[in-house]
């Protein structure tokens, strides 16, 4: 299945848009139902479904004067990602208790105009955010209902349209979305994977149902309800209408000039229809991105009801980049995991087409806040990592630039207003909140976003080294409990030395191997200091070192001949 899916995406792929335009009218059941066998089967069938257009059109029209070029910018690990969540972007919670309540705004499309300068200052070029449907109101969690729990993915949440506009939703939502672009900041909106139960029962043709006829559900999740992608599973036969269904998600992101799309556990539905709907969006747009939530690896995986993880098969269906691991990288005991993995993906992208990538997942919306693990030098550390990882583009929670832990008061408390029929203010605890209308995200330590920002802007100034060069391992002598991180990123003779220490509680000495490194050699953080200070003697070929607790180095090295000495270097196929 893997190879003829693979074939059949890479042939779509070289297809001219324009040769199709003929078969746009072709009815979807009888494109599905025509006998054919083999592979030339399977292609002719998912080229008509791909061709096949969504009933309906959003309203508004991209703008003719902008060029979108997002996809390119993930192949090319240029993307710096904030995630955010609209209904709290810019919250304002003039009373201090950590939700809005009386007279107090949520955060809304015009109002989050407001901080698109600050993202750009701060160095994102890229906006993700997180659902804007409106949630389900039955058997809801938290006061505003899951944002992962839509009860109409081609609707917008009311709670984010300011009522004194005149301007419709989808307008004022155009508005914010050409505010972004006029900063040169991309917008990937998120696809939810589940449906809420109001949707369930609006639209049970949708609907995966257990064999007693009862909702299938995600385990841990009492809020939501899978969909149901196969017609016929034995035949692989997809279901016509959820795939409609997502078209029109697609032709809405893009007459609203939205950029890309995440998908929220890409798993959740099957190879065979991202084949059709990623394709499908390229039709319209060639640099439409697709970020896919799937994981290499992931505790949790399978849940009950939920597939096993599969990212080199998203990849080879048409997604530009997907997770990762990252997130569990504070559970990775030692350098030695750590340096695996990333030379573990190196080798995937061999597999691939050239230019997938991954985020830096270090911190997502479904992990705890990175301030658990270590405070503000972890924070530091895990930027420091990210800005010069090869195969990545950068990935930041709103909040994370100042420290939020996202600790909410009002957790579990009962509150009498609600806009759903739970009045318990559920939260994960340590997680952002995404069931009620909170608080702007925020936390006390300003000087991380600090370090963040150099870091983007250090990864600016040697772009081709970081997102295009080799990515070479150093052997270590004297770190016991193998602590020290460390590796150049190399390309046309140019060198950056990255030197880390994974521990947050105590300091960590050892000698790095690093060829042709000369005695002489003048080491110039490129990096912002904090916390405890670290300590180098530069040697021929030889670095001692003596880091500090979850400290981050990048030092420029003399060394233009250095892949010539080594014998662990690897590359991302792009």
């Amino acid at each position: 299945m893997i190879n003829t899916t693979n074939l059949i995406t890479q042939k779509i792929q070289q297809l001219n848009p324009t040769a199709f335009e003929s078969s746009k009218n072709a009815d979807t059941t009888s494109a599905q139902t025509v006998n054919r066998s083999g592979l030339l089967g399977a292609y002719l069938n998912n080229l008509a479904m791909i061709n096949t257009p969504a009933v309906k059109k959003s309203e508004a029209a991209a703008p003719v004067n902008y060029h979108n070029n997002f996809r390119s910018m993930i192949q090319n690990n240029q993307a710096k990602i904030l995630a955010i969540v609209m209904r709290t972007f810019n919250a304002k919670d003039t009373n201090g208790n950590d939700y809005i309540d009386g007279n107090e705004q949520n955060g809304t499309f015009l109002n989050a105009i407001e901080r698109l300068d600050e993202v750009k200052a701060q160095g994102f070029n890229t906006l993700h955010l997180l659902p804007i449907n409106p949630p389900g109101k039955m058997k809801a969690m938290g006061t505003a209902g899951s944002i992962y729990a839509p009860k109409d993915m081609l609707a917008i949440d009311p709670n984010l349209v300011d009522k004194n506009d005149p301007r419709s939703d989808k307008e004022q939502f155009k508005a914010f979305i050409d505010e972004c672009h006029k900063r040169g900041i991309k917008v990937m909106l998120d696809m939810p994977s589940c449906a809420s139960y109001d949707m369930f029962l609006e639209h049970p043709e949708w609907m995966a149902k257990e064999r007693d006829g009862l909702a299938k559900t995600p385990q841990g999740w009492n809020d939501i309800r899978m969909f149901q992608p196969w017609e016929d599973e034995g035949k692989r036969t997809l279901n016509p209408k959820l795939l409609e269904l997502h078209k029109q998600f697609v032709d809405m992101c893009i007459d609203l000039g939205i950029d890309g799309i995440r998908s929220d556990v890409a798993r959740a539905k099957p190879v065979e229809f991202w084949d059709i709907i990623i394709p499908y969006s390229r039709m319209r747009d060639p640099e439409f991105g697709w970020l896919a939530e799937t994981y290499t690896y992931e505790d949790a995986s399978p849940q009950a009801n939920m597939a096993y993880d599969r990212p080199e098969d998203s990849l080879r269906a048409g997604y530009d980049m997907i997770y990762g691991q990252y997130h569990i990288f504070h559970e990775w005991p030692d350098a030695t995991t750590f340096m695996n993995y990333v030379k573990e993906m190196l080798d995937m992208s061999y597999k691939l087409p050239k230019g997938k990538s991954m985020i830096g997942s270090f911190a997502t919306h479904d992990d705890i806040s990175p301030m658990f693990h270590g405070g503000a030098d972890y924070c530091n550390l895990t930027m420091g990592l990210q800005a010069t990882l090869p195969m990545l583009n950068p990935y930041i929670v709103d909040g994370y630039q100042s420290g939020d832990d996202y600790v909410y008061p009002y957790e579990g408390k009962y509150n009498p207003v609600t806009q759903t029929d739970n009045h318990e203010m559920t939260v994960h605890r340590g997680k952002l909140d995404i069931f009620n209308l909170s608080r702007k995200p925020g936390g006390t330590q300003p000087e991380i976003g600090q370090f963040m920002t150099k870091a983007f802007e250090m990864r600016d100034k040697y772009q081709d080294v970081i997102t295009k060069g080799t990515f070479i391992e150093f052997d270590k002598e004297g770190d016991k409990t193998d602590q020290i991180i460390t590796y150049a990123r190399h390309l046309n003779g140019k060198t950056l030395l990255v030197v880390a220490n994974k521990n947050v509680n105590r300091s960590v000495a050892c000698k790095i191997k690093v060829p042709t490194l000369k005695a002489s050699q003048e080491l110039n953080n490129l990096l912002p200091s904090y916390g405890k200070e670290s300590r180098f003697q530069v040697h021929d070929n030889e670095l001692c070192v003596d880091v500090g607790p979850a400290r981050v180095h990048v030092f420029e090295i003399d060394t233009p001949n250095i892949e010539n000495y080594c014998k662990k270097i690897y590359k991302q196929n792009i």
